[in-house]
């Protein structure tokens, strides 16, 4: 199965090409956010967790 039998046409020319990115983009949108939030939270749980570690080791 080549991509044209999945019913997509390839898009022709840099300009069509970047069009058809930006509609790409565009509908995952939400998913990009999605993972922004996952990795925001991550960063914050793992900071939290370095500082109570830090402020541990630097009390005993």
């Amino acid at each position: 199965m080549s991509f044209n039998d999945a019913g997509h046409q390839a898009p022709r020319g840099f300009r069509a090409r970047v069009e058809h990115v930006g509609q790409w983009l565009y509908r995952r949108r939400h998913i990009a956010a999605l993972h922004a939030l996952r990795g925001a939270s991550y960063a914050a749980g793992t900071s939290g967790v370095g500082l109570i570690v830090w402020w541990i080791e630097t009390r005993h």
